[in-house]
């Protein structure tokens, strides 16, 4: 069997013999589990695009709050994708001379990815004090302040993935799974 973008889909397994009608709280939790799996498949896509261009990959070990605020659920609406506020940055950038960043958010960061500063004269790490954090906080504070951050556009290719791929899954596997349950029955006359 080959391997697929939908290889985490499975397919229905029918009982044998016995022909009973799937209730429909069976269907739901299949379709569910199936709906689980887009789920997770848009939110790497996601990640995966707002990582492209950056200097840095969001960690995956629960301490990033990027990979842990993106959720996508599907509701009777449709899809509903959350992002954390700083994905707008991401997605347009910064512009230079426009309000500070909070120096409280650049020490976070730094701490997060462990970013210690380097002696000038002789290139070696500094040994990582309160004080060597501010002041590279400030430092970076301030060149984002003089040159902005540029703009690394995700979500409109996250939202062209997520139609696609809802189409795809539909078209090729959730209805031709249903069609084969299907089953007709007359009444005779």
């Amino acid at each position: 069997m080959s391997t697929t973008k939908f290889s985490r889909i499975k397919k229905v397994t029918r009982g044998k013999g016995a022909g009973k009608a799937f209730t429909p709280d069976q269907i739901k939790t299949y379709l569910e589990g199936q709906l689980f799996e887009v789920a997770k498949l848009i939110k790497e896509f996601i990640i995966a695009e707002a990582e492209k261009g950056g200097r840095h990959k969001f960690r995956k070990d629960g301490k990033d709050g990027f990979v842990n605020s993106v959720n996508v659920d599907f509701t009777t609406d449709g899809v509903k994708i959350d992002l954390p506020g700083h994905a707008q940055y991401i997605e347009n950038g910064r512009k230079p001379f426009t309000k500070k960043v909070p120096l409280s958010e650049i020490i976070k960061w730094l701490k997060r990815y462990r970013v210690v500063s380097r002696d000038q004269k002789t290139g070696k790490y500094k040994k990582v004090s309160q004080n060597s954090i501010n002041s590279t906080a400030w430092a970076i504070q301030q060149s984002i302040y003089k040159n902005g951050i540029k703009a690394r556009p995700f979500i409109e290719a996250s939202l062209q993935y997520t139609e696609e791929l809802l189409a795809e899954v539909i078209d090729e596997f959730l209805v031709p799974e249903l069609i084969s349950i299907v089953e007709f029955h007359f009444d005779k006359k």
